[in-house]
């Protein structure tokens, strides 16, 4: 039985996206939207390839179309203006000044498509002192006072490793899509939407901001230790940079651990309350990794999830893509690069009425769909396609 309950086409499959995004946050948003059948039609710059260096790209723009149109020109923006008066949302990522400088704000876009659904989603917003600033994820989380909060040492704070306000505003900006898409087609109305990159990750933070203005509370990095739970943390096991993860949230949890490890130096009665095992976690922690250390990851993972002791192996990318839970749920899509080549990415974690996967397909090439787009959507003559090619607006 197939993980996902899919139909023909996608639940989105009557939404028109044209996609300006670069990098992670708004590829991954409108690359949602696109399993679930929304047409996305990508705009590339015909003058910067679309690289596939360490395939971030190909998994970001699987099921786009793809045109590679000059925005700067002005043959081009007409091109690009004729083709928002066929769409339904445009999803940009610039800089707030990007949009202003080639005239295609959304109030000028309006004067196309009256009813049409925009989204930016610059680094701090369109408005405010940091509006003009460049962001990335990893400067973003930092900006949010997430890296202040992780780390080992107080003085050397940490950031995540997956620039955590990319994937947040991505995942934002389908939410957000879906709603004001759902209310145009209540009210015929549409929205424009300013969702900043920043923004994202303070949504995730609420409890530390309201502990702060009431008891004047600050999160400090901690490591791998949590305040309420112990043991806590990520151990050694046996082999080349193996760990597992093991989290002890109550007294029953507790008392099965110890039976598991069975070392009498656990049996302290000072151990036997969270008060007791927090003030003492150094040394629990040291009994426990003496236990791990010689046991297999997973086959540990297993022991203690069968007896009812939250734990997972600390698993690299070679062992997501091989884990047999992940694959039996099919959450994996495999696309055709080419007649010998067959590609493994990861699938799509929202469940739903996705578009078929066999109808998925790899990222295009750049300008692959100029042509149809050009011509099949928006009427075209052959002569007048060929006169933008001449002109390098398209390629």
């Amino acid at each position: 039985m197939s993980a996902v309950d899919t139909v023909s086409s996608g639940a989105l499959r009557h939404l028109r996206i044209i996609d300006l995004t670069r990098v992670w946050a708004g590829p991954l948003g409108t690359r949602t939207l696109a399993d679930f059948g929304a047409e996305v039609i990508k705009v590339s710059d015909p003058r910067i390839p679309l690289s596939r260096v360490g395939k971030v790209n190909d998994k970001l723009n699987r099921n786009k179309l793809n045109i590679a149109l000059r925005l700067d020109k002005p043959e081009g923006r007409d091109v690009f203006l004729d083709l928002v008066s066929v769409g339904d949302v445009v999803i940009e990522n610039f800089r707030p000044r990007v949009m202003r400088n080639l005239d295609i704000t959304y109030g000028k876009l309006l004067e196309v498509n009256p009813n049409l659904l925009m989204c930016s989603m610059p680094g701090f917003g369109l408005a405010g002192p940091y509006s003009e600033y460049p962001a990335f994820g990893s400067t973003a989380e930092a900006m949010a006072g997430i890296n202040s909060m992780i780390g080992y040492v107080p003085d050397r704070p940490l950031q995540t490793g997956l620039s955590y306000a990319d994937p947040v505003s991505g995942l934002n900006l389908v939410n957000v899509i879906l709603a004001f898409a759902r209310r145009r087609s209540v009210t015929g109305k549409g929205n424009f939407i300013d969702l900043a990159l920043a923004d994202s990750p303070l949504g995730t933070l609420g409890e530390f901001f309201v502990a702060n203005s009431a008891i004047d509370y600050k999160q400090h990095p901690n490591g791998n230790r949590h305040s309420q739970y112990a043991p806590h943390g990520a151990f050694r096991c046996f082999g080349d940079d193996q760990w597992i993860a093991i989290s002890i949230t109550n007294h029953f949890q507790w008392e099965r651990l110890k039976v598991e490890i069975d070392d009498s130096r656990l049996e302290n009665p000072g151990y036997g309350d969270l008060s007791g095992r927090k003030a003492n976690e150094g040394a629990i922690n040291r009994i426990m990794e003496e236990w791990t250390s010689r046991k297999d990851a997973g086959e540990l993972m297993e022991q203690l999830q069968q007896k009812g002791v939250p734990a997972a192996k600390v698993s690299n990318n070679l062992d997501v893509l091989n884990d047999p839970h992940l694959n039996e749920r099919e959450y994996f899509s495999y696309l055709k690069i080419s007649e010998e080549n067959i590609e493994k990415y990861d699938g799509q974690a929202i469940p739903g009425n996705q578009k078929e996967r066999s109808k998925w397909f790899p990222m295009r090439d750049l300008g692959e769909d100029s042509n149809s787009i050009v011509m099949e959507y928006l009427g075209y003559s052959k002569d007048k396609y060929l006169s933008l090619l001449e002109q390098k607006v398209i390629s």
